[in-house]
């Protein structure tokens, strides 16, 4: 690979001199790419004073980091922006990379395990990845095959993966913890020499701890072509999410148990990681749940009662707050209400009522998610 600037001078008189020397032609493919530029935008220059020593990066953020922001700065053939933000980014995945491998170290375990449903929506996402990583890379398109291999470990892997199968990882010894422990390895071991290329050092790091080889020695991962990922196992990671944003938005500590989860969807589903996940009993069926809807508590709109009854406002507050909600929804379709002996007009939008859903007789909230429908008992 060579700056643009050589195309007339060093690539022309090579592919000349080549071609009337010995009749054929310097290489098959030349890899042109743009200027590095100064954080003023302008092309680093020392008569400009806008450089930045890499012996200075390295002392920083190690070389592992420069080498990120020089793959993913932007796509080869376009003027490369040196900013100090982008190594700081690529140092934070190094730490984060450091902090997956610290954690899967004493779980990941080289197997041939039967992998659950999670384990295989996780192997699919990982042979993608290779094969788009792999294209990405034929393509010279270095930025798109880097960007996709942290997003990946950083997103798929850690954040959804790892945390699904944790409670299988703690748990005893059998077939399901055997294939998370598999499953993590193949993943490491993947991600480990998808990085090599870019960030050689930390990749070697990684490689070496897991295996106790060199994966600059290591093939280049193989890929089938794109398959579809287990939709079992993608369902039940969307659900999964869906719990966890609705403790979160209920204030609800994410370890926090709840009474029970029962989820319907078309297939079967396992349930041992959602289980873990959710710190609560987890049931899964086929199916659709038998649901039904009861008036359940009744607010009055203040902005539209107090102008219209003023002084009878208060009376009438009072009334519609001690009625049972059943006895208001009723009264709203005839219209009126009695409050103190006395009919008063009563209009749907003096009121809203909050409606509650019960399965089985018991009150639950319903989550939608997908072709699953997730009930959590209050």
């Amino acid at each position: 690979p060579q700056g643009h600037d050589i195309i007339r001078t060093w690539a022309f008189y090579t592919i000349l001199r080549s071609q009337a020397l010995v009749g054929t032609r310097p290489w098959d493919s030349i890899l042109i790419n743009g200027m590095v530029l100064g954080e003023d935008g302008h092309k680093m220059s020392k008569s400009l004073n806008n450089f930045i020593s890499p012996e200075e990066v390295f002392e920083k953020y190690g070389a592992d980091a420069l080498r990120q922001w020089a793959a993913i700065g932007g796509t080869p053939g376009s003027d490369v922006m040196f900013r100090w933000k982008d190594v700081v980014s690529g140092s934070r995945f190094h730490q984060k990379l450091w902090s997956i491998y610290r954690f899967s170290a004493p779980f990941a375990k080289e197997g041939q395990a039967e992998p659950g449903q999670v384990d295989s929506w996780l192997l699919a996402e990982l042979n993608n990845l290779v094969y788009s990583v792999t294209d990405a890379m034929e393509r010279f398109q270095f930025d798109e095959a880097f960007r996709a291999v942290r997003v990946f470990t950083w997103e798929v892997l850690a954040d959804e993966y790892i945390e699904l199968v944790k409670a299988r990882l703690y748990g005893e010894d059998g077939p399901a913890r055997a294939a998370a422990q598999s499953t993590l390895y193949t993943a490491l071991d993947t991600v480990s020499r998808l990085m090599a290329p870019f960030i050689p050092f930390i990749s070697e790091e990684l490689y070496s701890g897991l295996t106790g080889e060199s994966v600059h020695q290591a093939s280049w991962p193989r890929a089938e072509a794109l398959r579809d990922v287990d939709p079992a196992g993608l369902l039940i990671k969307d659900i999964a999410a869906a719990i966890r944003r609705y403790k979160s938005d209920r204030g609800i500590a994410l370890n926090a148990p709840l009474s029970s989860i029962r989820i319907f969807a078309d297939r079967r589903l396992e349930t041992t990681d959602l289980q873990g996940v959710a710190n609560s009993p987890v049931e899964a069926r086929v199916g659709k749940p038998d649901l039904e809807t009861r008036p359940a508590a009744v607010k009055p709109v203040m902005k539209v009662i107090g102008p219209r009854f003023k002084g009878q406002a208060g009376a009438l507050i009072k009334a519609l707050t001690s009625i049972p909600a059943a006895e208001i929804e009723s009264q709203m379709a005839s219209g009126s209400i009695a409050v103190d002996g006395q009919p008063l007009e009563l209009l749907p939008e003096m009121v809203e009522v909050v409606y509650e859903t019960l399965s089985g007789g018991q009150a639950v909230d319903v989550l939608q998610v997908g072709e699953a429908t997730v009930l959590v008992r209050r």
